[in-house]
């Protein structure tokens, strides 16, 4: 692969919040350039590489939720944070094995799961507030 390449690459994979149309624009820079078969096939495996590597099968999100987790709508967050359907964000939080590997959360994913608890405890704080007042 060669240095310009493994670059581009390593920088789409590097920005977590990168959106998908400068992904894409990123991707088709990559991929304009004058390669070989072998190496856009070297260049996806590695891509493939970098992004699992950016997954975190250690965090235990299931157990951390613990005993709030009825009382918590998992598909209002896997909608309103991830505009995913709540089958995306379950396989995530129980390691369902999908194509055959456990379903993980990435990093960018625990920050958003995270920012999405911290915003929906203050809101129940606030309500919580008014109440008493």
């Amino acid at each position: 692969m060669t240095r310009e390449l493994k670059k581009i690459l390593d920088s789409v994979v590097g920005q977590a919040d990168l959106n998908g149309q400068e992904a894409d624009r990123m991707m088709d820079l990559a991929f304009a350039m004058d390669l070989t078969e072998e190496q856009k096939r070297e260049a996806g495996q590695y891509l493939v590489e970098m992004i699992n590597k950016r997954k975190r099968p250690d965090v235990d999100v299931k157990g951390m939720l613990g005993e709030i987790s009825p009382a918590l709508n998992l598909s209002y967050i896997a909608k309103r944070y991830f505009d995913k359907d709540r089958t995306w964000l379950y396989q995530r939080i129980n390691h369902t094995p999908v194509n055959g590997k456990p379903a993980v959360f990435t990093q960018n994913e625990l920050k958003r799961l995270s920012d999405s608890l911290a915003e929906l405890s203050n809101k129940i704080h606030q309500i919580s507030i008014q109440l008493t007042h």
